[in-house]
């Protein structure tokens, strides 16, 4: 069976995303230098806020490039069916690498809270708890599968 054509650009697009966050994240301490002295000019920020910052964002890219990683493994398995356990094991997977980086986000409101900080830990448990509903409809759906095979 031929891949439809919106997989293989979704397909394409999640490589380019996870190149894109790799590139960012090994480099995000020159970035981060760079970008502080291009819009700030040579106005030294606090070095405990850069400190905290560079390791917590580079902390939080790795579960996020394991989440884009989780994506492209289940858009793998489209060609032969996506209801399989292995899909539902990688968005249970997904919805505690959601939860994980909501309660980093949470942790940041009590040291630096911003309102992106706090949309960020909303909008991620809010994406956790959507791939766990979405693991146990999968799940379901894997249940009724089979028991129609046995049927016929």
């Amino acid at each position: 069976m031929k891949e439809p054509l919106v997989s293989r650009i979704l397909k394409y697009a999640l490589y380019a995303v996870f190149a894109a966050g790799v590139v960012i994240t090994a480099t995000l301490p020159l970035m981060f230098t760079t970008y502080t002295y291009i819009f700030f000019g040579n106005v030294s920020l606090r070095e405990e806020y850069i400190a905290f910052i560079v390791p917590f964002l580079m902390s939080i890219g790795v579960p996020c490039l394991w989440i884009v990683l989780e994506m492209i493994w289940m858009l793998r398995s489209i060609p032969k069916g996506p209801f399989v356990i292995r899909n539902v094991h990688a968005l249970y997977r997904i919805g505690i690498l959601f939860l994980v980086l909501a309660a980093a986000f949470a942790a940041k409101c009590f040291i630096f809270l911003t309102f992106l900080t706090l949309f960020s830990a909303f909008l991620f448990t809010g994406g956790g708890l959507f791939a766990f509903t979405l693991a146990a409809l999968i799940r379901q759906s894997i249940v009724f599968r089979e028991e129609n095979d046995l049927t016929i």
